[in-house]
Protein backbone atom coordinates (compact mmCIF):
# COMPACT_ATOMS: atom_id res chain seq x y z
CA UNK A 1 0.00 0.00 0.00
CA UNK A 2 1.38 3.41 -1.01
CA UNK A 3 -0.13 5.21 2.03
CA UNK A 4 -1.37 3.82 5.36
CA UNK A 5 -4.03 6.50 5.73
CA UNK A 6 -5.15 9.41 3.57
CA UNK A 7 -8.01 11.88 3.52
CA UNK A 8 -9.61 9.61 0.91
CA UNK A 9 -9.68 6.59 3.23
CA UNK A 10 -10.42 8.50 6.45
CA UNK A 11 -13.31 10.53 4.98
CA UNK A 12 -14.48 7.83 2.54
CA UNK A 13 -14.05 10.03 -0.53
CA UNK A 14 -15.06 7.41 -3.06
CA UNK A 15 -17.81 7.00 -5.65
CA UNK A 16 -20.07 10.06 -5.42
CA UNK A 17 -17.59 12.00 -3.26
CA UNK A 18 -14.44 11.24 -5.27
CA UNK A 19 -14.46 14.76 -6.72
CA UNK A 20 -13.92 16.20 -3.22
CA UNK A 21 -10.15 15.69 -3.55
CA UNK A 22 -10.04 18.37 -6.24
CA UNK A 23 -12.36 20.56 -4.16
CA UNK A 24 -9.94 20.37 -1.22
CA UNK A 25 -7.06 21.67 -3.35
CA UNK A 26 -9.23 24.51 -4.62
CA UNK A 27 -10.45 25.45 -1.13
CA UNK A 28 -6.90 25.64 0.22
CA UNK A 29 -5.70 27.76 -2.69
CA UNK A 30 -8.77 30.01 -2.34
CA UNK A 31 -7.79 30.53 1.30
CA UNK A 32 -4.28 31.56 0.26
CA UNK A 33 -5.76 33.99 -2.24
CA UNK A 34 -8.08 35.52 0.38
CA UNK A 35 -5.23 35.76 2.91
CA UNK A 36 -3.14 37.72 0.43
CA UNK A 37 -6.12 39.94 -0.38
CA UNK A 38 -6.90 40.70 3.28
CA UNK A 39 -3.45 41.04 4.83
CA UNK A 40 -1.89 43.03 1.98
CA UNK A 41 -4.01 46.17 2.54
CA UNK A 42 -4.05 45.37 6.29
CA UNK A 43 -0.27 45.80 6.37
CA UNK A 44 -0.52 49.21 4.69
CA UNK A 45 -2.82 50.43 7.47
CA UNK A 46 -1.60 48.60 10.59
CA UNK A 47 2.02 47.81 9.84
CA UNK A 48 4.12 44.97 8.46
CA UNK A 49 4.89 43.44 11.85
CA UNK A 50 1.29 43.00 13.00
CA UNK A 51 0.30 41.74 9.54
CA UNK A 52 2.99 39.06 9.88
CA UNK A 53 2.10 37.99 13.42
CA UNK A 54 -1.66 37.54 13.02
CA UNK A 55 -1.61 35.23 9.97
CA UNK A 56 1.22 33.25 11.57
CA UNK A 57 -1.03 32.44 14.53
CA UNK A 58 -3.94 31.60 12.20
CA UNK A 59 -1.67 29.27 10.23
CA UNK A 60 -0.47 27.46 13.35
CA UNK A 61 -3.92 27.02 14.90
CA UNK A 62 -5.57 25.68 11.76
CA UNK A 63 -2.63 23.47 10.82
CA UNK A 64 -3.26 21.70 14.13
CA UNK A 65 -7.03 21.57 13.80
CA UNK A 66 -6.78 20.22 10.25
CA UNK A 67 -4.97 17.16 11.58
CA UNK A 68 -7.73 16.55 14.15
CA UNK A 69 -10.84 17.07 12.00
CA UNK A 70 -13.36 14.19 12.28
CA UNK A 71 -15.33 15.03 9.11
CA UNK A 72 -14.68 16.25 5.60
CA UNK A 73 -16.70 19.44 6.08
CA UNK A 74 -14.75 20.51 9.17
CA UNK A 75 -11.60 19.60 7.27
CA UNK A 76 -12.59 21.89 4.39
CA UNK A 77 -13.28 24.79 6.76
CA UNK A 78 -10.02 24.23 8.62
CA UNK A 79 -7.86 23.95 5.51
CA UNK A 80 -9.45 27.12 4.11
CA UNK A 81 -8.36 29.15 7.16
CA UNK A 82 -5.01 27.42 7.06
CA UNK A 83 -4.66 28.82 3.53
CA UNK A 84 -5.69 32.29 4.74
CA UNK A 85 -2.89 32.23 7.31
CA UNK A 86 -0.33 30.89 4.83
CA UNK A 87 -1.17 33.52 2.21
CA UNK A 88 -1.06 36.44 4.64
CA UNK A 89 2.11 35.30 6.38
CA UNK A 90 4.16 34.67 3.26
CA UNK A 91 3.40 38.00 1.61
CA UNK A 92 4.09 40.08 4.72
CA UNK A 93 7.23 38.38 5.98
CA UNK A 94 8.90 38.95 2.59
CA UNK A 95 8.05 42.66 2.59
CA UNK A 96 9.11 43.14 6.21
CA UNK A 97 12.53 41.62 5.56
CA UNK A 98 13.01 43.42 2.24
CA UNK A 99 12.32 46.86 3.71
CA UNK A 100 15.03 46.35 6.33
CA UNK A 101 17.76 45.04 4.00
CA UNK A 102 20.18 47.45 2.31
CA UNK A 103 20.55 47.96 -1.43
CA UNK A 104 23.45 45.53 -1.90
CA UNK A 105 21.60 42.53 -0.41
CA UNK A 106 17.97 43.55 -0.86
CA UNK A 107 17.07 40.61 -3.11
CA UNK A 108 17.93 38.22 -0.27
CA UNK A 109 14.63 38.93 1.51
CA UNK A 110 12.53 37.24 -1.18
CA UNK A 111 15.11 34.65 -2.24
CA UNK A 112 15.81 33.28 1.25
CA UNK A 113 12.06 32.90 1.83
CA UNK A 114 11.76 30.93 -1.40
CA UNK A 115 14.84 28.91 -0.43
CA UNK A 116 13.30 27.69 2.81
CA UNK A 117 10.14 26.81 0.89
CA UNK A 118 12.23 24.57 -1.36
CA UNK A 119 13.89 22.90 1.63
CA UNK A 120 10.42 22.35 3.06
CA UNK A 121 9.37 20.51 -0.10
CA UNK A 122 12.29 18.11 0.24
CA UNK A 123 11.52 17.55 3.92
CA UNK A 124 7.85 16.99 3.05
CA UNK A 125 8.75 14.27 0.53
CA UNK A 126 10.94 12.49 3.11
CA UNK A 127 8.35 12.88 5.88
CA UNK A 128 5.49 11.44 3.82
CA UNK A 129 7.70 8.64 2.53
CA UNK A 130 8.63 7.64 6.08
CA UNK A 131 5.26 8.11 7.81
CA UNK A 132 2.52 7.46 5.21
CA UNK A 133 -0.11 8.81 7.67
CA UNK A 134 -1.48 12.21 6.78
CA UNK A 135 -2.62 13.23 10.28
CA UNK A 136 0.79 12.56 11.82
CA UNK A 137 2.52 14.37 8.95
CA UNK A 138 0.21 17.35 9.47
CA UNK A 139 1.09 17.55 13.17
CA UNK A 140 4.80 17.35 12.36
CA UNK A 141 4.32 20.22 9.91
CA UNK A 142 2.74 22.31 12.68
CA UNK A 143 5.64 21.80 15.09
CA UNK A 144 7.97 24.49 13.66
CA UNK A 145 5.11 26.99 13.76
CA UNK A 146 4.98 26.59 17.55
CA UNK A 147 8.02 28.89 17.70
CA UNK A 148 5.80 31.64 16.30
CA UNK A 149 3.30 31.14 19.11
CA UNK A 150 6.11 31.49 21.67
CA UNK A 151 7.07 34.78 20.03
CA UNK A 152 3.50 36.13 20.02
CA UNK A 153 2.99 35.16 23.67
CA UNK A 154 6.25 36.79 24.73
CA UNK A 155 5.47 39.93 22.75
CA UNK A 156 2.27 40.53 24.73
CA UNK A 157 3.70 39.47 28.09
CA UNK A 158 5.89 42.51 28.67
CA UNK A 159 5.42 42.48 32.43
CA UNK A 160 6.06 38.78 32.95
CA UNK A 161 8.98 38.30 30.59
CA UNK A 162 10.16 41.77 29.76
CA UNK A 163 13.70 40.76 28.85
CA UNK A 164 12.52 38.09 26.39
CA UNK A 165 9.97 40.46 24.90
CA UNK A 166 12.65 43.14 24.51
CA UNK A 167 14.91 40.71 22.66
CA UNK A 168 12.16 39.51 20.36
CA UNK A 169 10.94 43.02 19.61
CA UNK A 170 14.47 43.87 18.49
CA UNK A 171 14.62 40.63 16.54
CA UNK A 172 11.43 41.29 14.55
CA UNK A 173 10.89 45.07 14.45
CA UNK A 174 8.33 47.07 12.54
CA UNK A 175 9.38 48.37 9.12
CA UNK A 176 11.06 51.75 9.52
CA UNK A 177 10.02 52.60 5.96
CA UNK A 178 6.37 52.01 6.82
CA UNK A 179 6.68 54.16 9.95
CA UNK A 180 8.21 56.98 7.91
CA UNK A 181 5.49 56.66 5.31
CA UNK A 182 2.92 57.09 8.10
CA UNK A 183 4.71 60.14 9.51
CA UNK A 184 5.90 58.32 12.66
CA UNK A 185 9.41 59.70 12.39
CA UNK A 186 10.60 59.33 15.99
CA UNK A 187 9.67 55.63 16.11
CA UNK A 188 11.51 55.08 12.83
CA UNK A 189 14.59 56.87 14.18
CA UNK A 190 14.56 54.69 17.29
CA UNK A 191 14.38 51.49 15.25
CA UNK A 192 17.20 52.66 12.98
CA UNK A 193 19.28 53.46 16.07
CA UNK A 194 18.56 49.98 17.48
CA UNK A 195 19.59 48.36 14.19
CA UNK A 196 22.81 50.38 14.11
CA UNK A 197 23.58 49.39 17.72
CA UNK A 198 23.02 45.69 16.98
CA UNK A 199 25.27 45.90 13.89
CA UNK A 200 27.80 48.05 15.80
CA UNK A 201 27.76 50.60 12.98
CA UNK A 202 27.42 54.41 13.12
CA UNK A 203 24.33 55.99 11.58
CA UNK A 204 25.25 58.17 8.57
CA UNK A 205 24.25 61.79 9.15
CA UNK A 206 22.69 61.94 5.66
CA UNK A 207 20.35 59.11 6.64
CA UNK A 208 19.09 60.97 9.70
CA UNK A 209 18.50 64.07 7.56
CA UNK A 210 16.44 61.98 5.13
CA UNK A 211 14.42 60.57 8.03
CA UNK A 212 13.72 64.10 9.26
CA UNK A 213 12.57 65.26 5.82
CA UNK A 214 10.13 62.40 5.17
CA UNK A 215 7.53 63.30 7.78
CA UNK A 216 4.38 63.69 5.66
CA UNK A 217 2.09 60.63 5.64
CA UNK A 218 1.72 59.23 2.13
CA UNK A 219 -1.63 57.54 1.61
CA UNK A 220 -3.58 56.80 -1.53
CA UNK A 221 -3.81 53.05 -1.99
CA UNK A 222 -3.43 51.27 -5.31
CA UNK A 223 -4.78 54.28 -7.20
CA UNK A 224 -1.25 55.70 -6.82
CA UNK A 225 -0.05 53.06 -9.29
CA UNK A 226 -3.03 53.24 -11.65
CA UNK A 227 -2.79 57.04 -11.89
CA UNK A 228 0.55 56.55 -13.62
CA UNK A 229 0.48 54.78 -17.03
CA UNK A 230 4.15 53.88 -16.56
CA UNK A 231 3.68 52.24 -13.14
CA UNK A 232 0.52 50.53 -14.37
CA UNK A 233 2.52 48.98 -17.21
CA UNK A 234 5.23 47.80 -14.81
CA UNK A 235 2.69 46.32 -12.42
CA UNK A 236 0.66 44.48 -15.06
CA UNK A 237 3.80 43.11 -16.74
CA UNK A 238 5.14 41.55 -13.53
CA UNK A 239 1.68 40.32 -12.50
CA UNK A 240 1.12 38.60 -15.87
CA UNK A 241 4.50 36.89 -15.57
CA UNK A 242 3.73 35.78 -12.01
CA UNK A 243 0.38 34.39 -13.14
CA UNK A 244 1.79 32.52 -16.14
CA UNK A 245 4.79 30.98 -14.39
CA UNK A 246 2.63 29.64 -11.55
CA UNK A 247 0.12 28.29 -14.06
CA UNK A 248 2.95 26.47 -15.81
CA UNK A 249 4.56 25.21 -12.58
CA UNK A 250 1.33 23.76 -11.21
CA UNK A 251 0.24 22.25 -14.52
CA UNK A 252 3.41 20.18 -14.19
CA UNK A 253 3.21 19.77 -10.41
CA UNK A 254 -0.38 18.51 -10.31
CA UNK A 255 0.47 16.05 -13.08
CA UNK A 256 3.43 14.53 -11.20
CA UNK A 257 1.88 11.07 -11.06
CA UNK A 258 1.83 10.81 -14.86
CA UNK A 259 5.50 11.72 -15.32
CA UNK A 260 6.48 8.07 -14.89
CA UNK A 261 8.65 8.33 -11.74
CA UNK A 262 7.88 7.69 -8.07
CA UNK A 263 5.72 10.52 -6.73
CA UNK A 264 8.01 10.78 -3.67
CA UNK A 265 11.14 11.05 -5.82
CA UNK A 266 9.55 13.58 -8.16
CA UNK A 267 8.40 15.71 -5.20
CA UNK A 268 11.91 15.57 -3.74
CA UNK A 269 13.54 16.45 -7.07
CA UNK A 270 11.20 19.39 -7.57
CA UNK A 271 12.21 20.77 -4.16
CA UNK A 272 15.91 19.87 -4.46
CA UNK A 273 16.36 21.62 -7.79
CA UNK A 274 14.66 24.73 -6.46
CA UNK A 275 17.40 25.15 -3.84
CA UNK A 276 20.18 26.00 -6.34
CA UNK A 277 17.67 28.11 -8.28
CA UNK A 278 17.12 30.33 -5.25
CA UNK A 279 20.80 30.39 -4.32
CA UNK A 280 21.71 31.41 -7.87
CA UNK A 281 19.01 34.05 -7.77
CA UNK A 282 20.51 35.65 -4.66
CA UNK A 283 23.91 35.88 -6.31
CA UNK A 284 23.12 36.57 -9.97
CA UNK A 285 20.48 39.24 -9.27
CA UNK A 286 23.25 41.43 -7.89
CA UNK A 287 25.55 40.71 -10.87
CA UNK A 288 23.31 40.72 -13.95
CA UNK A 289 20.39 42.68 -12.54
CA UNK A 290 16.66 42.03 -12.44
CA UNK A 291 15.63 42.65 -16.05
CA UNK A 292 18.01 40.22 -17.78
CA UNK A 293 17.25 37.39 -15.34
CA UNK A 294 13.51 38.07 -15.52
CA UNK A 295 13.52 37.65 -19.30
CA UNK A 296 15.99 34.75 -19.34
CA UNK A 297 14.37 32.58 -16.67
CA UNK A 298 10.84 32.96 -18.02
CA UNK A 299 11.94 32.23 -21.60
CA UNK A 300 14.08 29.18 -20.73
CA UNK A 301 11.51 27.86 -18.24
CA UNK A 302 8.73 28.15 -20.80
CA UNK A 303 10.83 26.53 -23.54
CA UNK A 304 11.85 23.63 -21.25
CA UNK A 305 8.20 22.97 -20.49
CA UNK A 306 7.25 23.27 -24.16
CA UNK A 307 9.91 20.72 -25.16
CA UNK A 308 8.05 18.06 -23.16
CA UNK A 309 5.55 17.79 -26.02
CA UNK A 310 8.38 16.70 -28.33
CA UNK A 311 9.36 13.73 -26.13
CA UNK A 312 7.42 10.43 -26.25
CA UNK A 313 5.61 9.91 -22.94
CA UNK A 314 7.16 6.48 -22.40
CA UNK A 315 10.59 8.13 -21.92
CA UNK A 316 10.01 8.88 -18.23
CA UNK A 317 13.56 10.05 -17.49
CA UNK A 318 13.58 12.60 -20.31
CA UNK A 319 10.09 13.91 -19.50
CA UNK A 320 10.86 14.23 -15.78
CA UNK A 321 14.21 15.92 -16.53
CA UNK A 322 12.51 18.55 -18.69
CA UNK A 323 9.78 19.07 -16.07
CA UNK A 324 12.39 19.53 -13.33
CA UNK A 325 14.39 21.92 -15.54
CA UNK A 326 11.26 23.94 -16.30
CA UNK A 327 10.39 24.14 -12.61
CA UNK A 328 14.00 25.15 -11.81
CA UNK A 329 13.89 28.18 -14.11
CA UNK A 330 10.29 29.11 -13.29
CA UNK A 331 10.94 29.07 -9.54
CA UNK A 332 13.97 31.22 -10.24
CA UNK A 333 11.72 33.55 -12.26
CA UNK A 334 9.30 33.64 -9.32
CA UNK A 335 12.06 34.88 -7.02
CA UNK A 336 13.02 37.58 -9.53
CA UNK A 337 9.37 38.65 -9.95
CA UNK A 338 8.94 38.88 -6.18
CA UNK A 339 11.98 41.14 -5.90
CA UNK A 340 11.01 43.15 -8.98
CA UNK A 341 7.48 44.07 -7.92
CA UNK A 342 8.75 45.34 -4.56
CA UNK A 343 11.45 47.48 -6.14
CA UNK A 344 9.07 48.96 -8.72
CA UNK A 345 6.32 49.87 -6.22
CA UNK A 346 6.28 52.92 -3.90
CA UNK A 347 6.38 52.24 -0.14
CA UNK A 348 2.76 53.33 0.39
CA UNK A 349 1.46 50.55 -1.89
CA UNK A 350 4.35 48.06 -1.89
CA UNK A 351 2.54 45.60 0.35
CA UNK A 352 -0.73 45.80 -1.58
CA UNK A 353 1.03 45.53 -4.95
CA UNK A 354 2.92 42.44 -3.78
CA UNK A 355 -0.28 40.96 -2.36
CA UNK A 356 -2.09 41.51 -5.67
CA UNK A 357 0.84 39.91 -7.47
CA UNK A 358 0.56 36.96 -5.11
CA UNK A 359 -3.19 36.80 -5.82
CA UNK A 360 -2.45 36.66 -9.55
CA UNK A 361 0.00 33.84 -8.86
CA UNK A 362 -2.66 31.96 -6.86
CA UNK A 363 -5.14 32.52 -9.67
CA UNK A 364 -2.68 30.72 -11.93
CA UNK A 365 -2.50 27.89 -9.41
CA UNK A 366 -6.31 27.70 -9.20
CA UNK A 367 -6.65 27.54 -12.98
CA UNK A 368 -3.97 24.85 -13.37
CA UNK A 369 -6.28 21.90 -12.48
CA UNK A 370 -8.93 23.25 -14.86
CA UNK A 371 -6.37 23.65 -17.63
CA UNK A 372 -5.13 20.10 -17.02
CA UNK A 373 -8.67 18.86 -17.69
CA UNK A 374 -8.14 19.78 -21.36
CA UNK A 375 -5.70 16.88 -21.53
CA UNK A 376 -8.69 14.59 -22.19
CA UNK A 377 -8.78 16.09 -25.71
CA UNK A 378 -4.99 15.94 -26.14
CA UNK A 379 -2.28 15.71 -23.50
CA UNK A 380 -0.18 18.53 -25.03
CA UNK A 381 -2.88 21.24 -24.73
CA UNK A 382 -2.22 22.28 -21.08
CA UNK A 383 1.55 22.31 -21.64
CA UNK A 384 1.38 24.35 -24.84
CA UNK A 385 -0.96 26.97 -23.35
CA UNK A 386 0.88 27.42 -20.04
CA UNK A 387 4.34 27.38 -21.67
CA UNK A 388 3.34 29.91 -24.33
CA UNK A 389 1.97 32.33 -21.73
CA UNK A 390 5.22 32.04 -19.77
CA UNK A 391 7.33 32.82 -22.84
CA UNK A 392 5.10 35.82 -23.62
CA UNK A 393 5.62 37.02 -20.03
CA UNK A 394 9.38 36.84 -20.57
CA UNK A 395 9.20 38.85 -23.79
CA UNK A 396 7.15 41.55 -22.03
CA UNK A 397 10.03 41.89 -19.57
CA UNK A 398 11.71 44.18 -22.11
CA UNK A 399 9.16 46.83 -21.04
CA UNK A 400 10.58 46.95 -17.49
CA UNK A 401 13.41 49.14 -16.17
CA UNK A 402 16.48 47.85 -14.35
CA UNK A 403 16.27 48.33 -10.56
CA UNK A 404 19.60 46.88 -9.46
CA UNK A 405 21.47 49.07 -6.95
CA UNK A 406 18.60 51.57 -6.75
CA UNK A 407 16.91 52.71 -3.55
CA UNK A 408 13.38 51.49 -2.86
CA UNK A 409 11.03 54.24 -4.11
CA UNK A 410 9.06 56.05 -1.43
CA UNK A 411 6.71 57.80 -3.88
CA UNK A 412 5.29 57.26 -7.38
CA UNK A 413 7.56 60.03 -8.67
CA UNK A 414 10.65 58.21 -7.39
CA UNK A 415 9.43 54.95 -8.94
CA UNK A 416 9.05 56.65 -12.33
CA UNK A 417 12.59 58.02 -12.11
CA UNK A 418 13.96 54.49 -12.53
CA UNK A 419 12.76 54.50 -16.15
CA UNK A 420 14.07 57.99 -16.83
CA UNK A 421 17.51 57.10 -15.45
CA UNK A 422 17.62 53.94 -17.58
CA UNK A 423 16.68 55.93 -20.70
CA UNK A 424 19.44 58.46 -19.97
CA UNK A 425 22.02 55.68 -19.57
CA UNK A 426 20.85 54.01 -22.80
CA UNK A 427 21.12 57.34 -24.63
CA UNK A 428 24.67 57.86 -23.36
CA UNK A 429 25.62 54.32 -24.38
CA UNK A 430 24.23 54.81 -27.91
CA UNK A 431 26.14 58.07 -28.30
CA UNK A 432 29.35 56.39 -27.15
CA UNK A 433 28.96 53.66 -29.78
CA UNK A 434 28.03 55.98 -32.68
CA UNK A 435 30.92 56.24 -35.24
CA UNK A 436 32.65 59.60 -35.13
CA UNK A 437 31.36 60.42 -31.63
CA UNK A 438 33.25 59.77 -28.44
CA UNK A 439 31.84 60.00 -24.95
CA UNK A 440 34.10 59.98 -21.93
CA UNK A 441 32.75 58.39 -18.76
CA UNK A 442 34.44 59.60 -15.56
Amino acid sequence: MLYESTIVTDFDLVCGQSNMVGVIQTVFLAGILLGSLIFGPFAESFGRKRATQIPAVILFVFTLTTALCPSIYLYLASIFFMGVGAGGYRVNCIILSTEWIGVSKRSWGACVTQLFGSVGQCVLAGTIYGIRKWRVAQLIGAAPLAVVIVYIWCAVSNYLLSYISFFLTRFIPESARWLLNKGRTEEAKQLIANAAAINKQPIPHSLLEKVTVNTTPNNGGMKIIFRSPLLTRYFLTVVLAWFSLNLCIYCLYLDMGSLGFSIFLTQFLFGAFEIPANLLSMWLLEIFGRKALFIFTLAIGGLSSLLIVAVPQEHAVAVTSLAVAARFFLVWAGSVACVYIQELSPTSVRQTATALGSIAARAGVLLAPLLNMLAVYHWVIPIVISSSLTIIGGVLGFLLPETKKTELPETAEEAEKNRLQEQELSSLWLKSTTPGKHTTFL
